[in-house]
């Protein structure tokens, strides 16, 4: 079970991810399965890929939107046990970032909406025959006969 003073990192060994205006999308590169985790969920997202304690999380979280802090903890605490459940991220070590900076009081909370783990498994035979390959493109490929391709 995961405890609030834990910090994941994602799974880099298997696990290609992106946030993209807010969203975050990640792809299982073992298994081809892609998820997605938009609003809060990507707010989460980048605050664990940053290296952040799940408290810190929902400290953050709480601090952004709409949510009471229980509720928000109760929230990370669950979208965090799917990222481990489907190996997106691991446990890690070692000093953790700066606490993140908290909304200033003034500034209006966003309205909260319960962040999810969206899992799409319609690409996963389709990725699991062609896997998407991040640093690739960046081997120097040769042709047979030694030239430099591209």
């Amino acid at each position: 079970m995961l405890k609030p003073n834990d910090r994941l990192a994602p799974n880099t060994n298997e696990v290609a991810d992106e946030v993209i205006d807010g969203e975050a999308i990640l792809i299982n590169l073992t298994s081809g399965i892609y998820y997605s985790m938009a609003g809060v969920g990507g707010v989460i997202w980048s605050l664990i890929a940053a290296g952040h304690r799940l408290e810190d999380v929902a400290t953050t979280i709480a601090a952004r939107y709409e949510v009471a802090p229980e509720q928000a903890q109760a929230d990370v605490q669950r979208v965090a046990t799917e990222l481990v459940e489907h190996r997106l991220v691991v446990r890690c070590d070692g000093a953790a970032p700066d606490r993140p900076t908290a909304t200033p009081a003034a500034a209006p909370k966003l309205p909260y909406e319960e962040p999810r783990l969206t899992v799409y498994r319609d690409m996963g035979d389709l990725l699991a025959l062609d896997p998407p390959a991040p640093g690739l493109k960046d081997i120097p490929w040769t042709s047979p006969g030694g030239k430099p391709r591209g």
